[in-house]
């Protein structure tokens, strides 16, 4: 297909030196995926040398405690993707001798697993032609294809139907080099806010190159942010998420410590006030539920300290 053609000559000028395609065993895919969800790619770079080290090997991340895990994932955020990660590598040591599945349908089974994941598992670290479609991969389809831009969620048709038109622009034996080129190509030329579509290689048999070049406006569709739980901090909504992570991250650097309620309150928030000691204990218990930490309460101290 000329599509596939189009885009390996692009890539093969342009493509990013990233750490883990260096060495893209399914171990150190595996890693990379993880991390790069919601986080952007710069700050993985900085932090996936530095976890590689400390776990070389799945049978080094497998028998780590959960402290040691979370305690590496400093400044990645989104904690509960350390624990997933660590879940896998236990189950995958446990039920398949350490080593990562080579089928989507066993792989799906596997905690923190989703198509996109088990799809970049399949194509970078095994060149299987398996399509892995996140959001930049699925945006360049619909452009080109559809000509149109990234929207609401698809239906199950649609989503069927897209897997299918990935899968047949596979090029045989460089499934790893065509998604590394789709990845390149959404977060350098076809972007989402502003796309280099009068430079872009594919313009020729791009159906949203018009669209674009008539009306950019109107072409890109700007996505709503969704709207997070959150509270007030200084005049400005933050949301709990950003509060769960600096919790997370004082007990990395506090582990074990006694502290008064009221202090760790003051801690994490700005503008932290006595009355906001509710909602503090829920963000705690809520962590621990999620497995991130462990806490114990004595009159107005707390002790916090991250799981074994």
């Amino acid at each position: 297909m000329q599509f596939s053609t189009d885009i390996l000559k692009w890539y093969s000028v342009n493509q990013r030196t990233l750490p883990w395609r260096t060495h893209n065993s399914p171990y150190h895919v595996l890693v990379s995926e993880f991390m790069l969800q919601q986080t952007q790619v710069p700050r993985v770079m900085e932090k996936f040398k530095e976890f590689m080290e400390k776990f070389p090997t799945l049978q080094d991340l497998a028998k780590a405690s959960k402290a040691e895990v979370i305690e590496a994932w400093s400044g990645l955020g989104y904690n509960r993707r350390a624990l997933l990660l660590h879940t896998f590598a236990q189950d995958v040591r446990d039920k398949y001798n350490g080593i990562i599945p080579r089928s989507k349908e066993q792989l799906q089974e596997l905690p923190g697993m989703g198509p996109y994941t088990a799809g970049a598992i399949l194509s970078f670290a095994y060149n299987l032609p398996e399509p892995a479609i996140d959001v930049n991969v699925r945006r360049i389809y619909l452009r080109l294809f559809q000509g149109k831009d990234q929207g609401l969620p698809m239906s199950k048709k649609e989503e069927a139907e897209l897997y299918q038109l990935a899968k047949q622009t596979i090029p045989e034996r460089k499934s790893a080099e065509f998604h590394g080129a789709l990845m390149d190509f959404g977060s350098l030329v076809c972007t989402r806010n502003a796309p280099s579509c009068s430079s872009c290689p594919l313009q020729k048999d791009c159906a949203f190159f018009p669209l674009y070049k008539s009306n950019k406006e109107k072409a890109l569709f700007v996505m709503e942010k969704r709207k997070e739980p959150g509270i007030n901090e200084n005049g400005k909504q933050i949301p709990n998420r950003i509060f769960r992570g600096r919790i997370v991250e004082f007990v990395r650097n506090n582990q074990g410590r006694e502290i008064s309620i009221a202090d760790l309150g003051k801690t994490i928030k700005k503008d932290y006030r006595n009355k906001e000691e509710d909602w503090l204990l829920t963000l705690c218990k809520k962590l621990q539920d999620d497995g991130l930490l462990e806490y114990v309460i004595d009159e107005q101290k707390i002790i916090l300290s991250l799981p074994k």
